[in-house]
């Protein structure tokens, strides 16, 4: 039990981390200029770039609770 109280921590944290520097690690790794927009015609530029921003944004804060949400079901098997 004491292992699986330890990765339900560590989960909730890095799944938390990720969340938290989602902005920062947009831009660091410059996931906005990679992302593939469909309507790209229907924007302006300055738009278009905020975006796919946008875009990257809310994909890297989805890993982030993807990685928080097993963390939050350990949490719940290992403390009871």
């Amino acid at each position: 039990m004491p292992l699986l109280k330890i990765a339900a921590i560590l989960l909730i944290v890095v799944g938390a981390a990720i969340n938290y520097s989602a902005g920062y690690i947009v831009k660091r790794l410059s996931l906005g200029r990679r992302m593939a927009v469909k309507e790209a015609h229907e924007l302006t530029g300055e738009a278009l770039e905020e975006y796919k921003r946008m875009k990257a944004l809310s994909l890297v804060k989805l890993v982030g609770l993807f990685t928080l949400v097993p963390g939050v079901v350990l949490v719940f098997i290992a403390f009871r």
